[in-house]
């Protein structure tokens, strides 16, 4: 989400910021997800951003997905809204997701949350399945029924529990083809090679937005069958690119931002920063109760910042176009 420098949603680099991610070649593109996104924009600022992600995709391919997410009585108001703004803009590819909700404790609250968006939504919706560390992540068994019972809305899954178990869960969610159809890889890229070629993941949801030209040809080489014999080199150089996440902010904005700003899509690299929160390898996440105070923060980066994240970009950015020749 871009910010200009008074720390308000900035609408017009928002709709640059998706439209650069579909121009990439990327299939799908989503707003707004991130942990930030999610705790720290107000409801109508969602509904603002809902639309201009809405109208900026008229009349593409490219699916545009927006994260409907909270208490069960959040998420119902921000997928209603995304449902009217839908019928506003009949020429968008429209699509949802949606994590567990955040005060969630057993099977049961989280069956109740995705049957009630089930019978709202119009479109398919995503089923994220970490939340939090006091909500377990929907049995897979779950995630079958729904999509049984609701196969125009359900059956889309991005796998993102914690540790190993993710994996062996993949694997039996890819084993429920058809009525599951399709299980995402997520961590931000970290293993999707491995989960593409050997547990059978279609496609990876990550953050890592501006790296999105390398990211759709990742893609493009996984759906080819690695044709080329490209997409172990490929994969390296977004794996290098994606180390570089010591930075303010955290890695998942920090180095997107400054990329979008090098590229003319954002204007300004300010940030909404948790006013209580702790550093994580994938991202910041609140601490305590309060999930919605902020303060701003500008990003900084120093020299040996900056030269090293150009060069490997830059690197990257010239092996894309090196492939594309050949």
């Amino acid at each position: 989400t871009p910010f200009n420098d008074r720390c308000e949603v900035d609408y017009e680099d928002l709709a640059k910021g998706v439209r650069y991610v579909a121009d990439s070649g990327c299939p799908g593109v989503i707003w707004c997800q991130s942990n930030d996104a999610i705790d720290l924009l107000s409801f109508e600022e969602k509904k603002k951003g809902y639309e201009a992600c809405a109208k900026a995709m008229q009349g593409r391919s490219t699916v545009m997905t927006l994260g409907v997410n909270g208490t069960l009585e959040s998420m119902l108001r921000e997928a209603r809204a995304v449902e009217e703004i839908a019928v506003r803009y009949p020429d968008a590819k429209i699509a949802m997701i949606s994590r567990p909700p955040d005060d969630g404790k057993t099977q049961d609250d989280i069956r109740r949350y995705y049957e009630q968006l089930g019978e709202v939504a119009r479109r398919p919706v995503i089923i994220q399945t970490y939340v939090n560390e006091t909500c377990p992540p929907p049995e897979v068994g779950l995630l079958l029924d729904l999509a049984r019972r609701y196969p125009a809305v359900y059956g889309y899954i991005k796998e993102e529990s914690g540790g190993d178990r993710a994996n062996y869960r993949m694997l039996a969610e890819v084993g429920l083809k058809p009525a599951i159809k399709t299980v995402f890889s997520a961590w931000g890229g970290w293993q999707w090679a491995f989960q593409s070629r050997r547990l059978g993941s279609e496609g990876v949801i990550s953050e890592r937005c501006a790296y999105a030209p390398l990211l759709a040809y990742i893609w493009q080489q996984m759906e080819n069958g690695d044709k080329d014999g490209r997409l172990t080199q490929a994969f390296a150089l977004f794996r290098l690119l994606i180390d570089q996440r010591d930075f303010p902010v955290d890695g998942l904005r920090g180095y997107s931002l400054h990329i979008f700003k090098r590229l003319g899509i954002f204007k300004s690299t300010m940030s909404r920063r948790y006013k209580k929160s702790r550093r994580e390898a994938q991202g910041t996440v609140v601490t305590g109760d309060d999930r919605h105070s902020w303060e701003p923060m500008k990003l900084e980066l120093n020299p040996f910042q900056i030269a090293e994240l150009e060069k490997v970009y830059d690197d990257a950015m010239r092996f894309l176009a090196q492939s594309k020749t050949k």
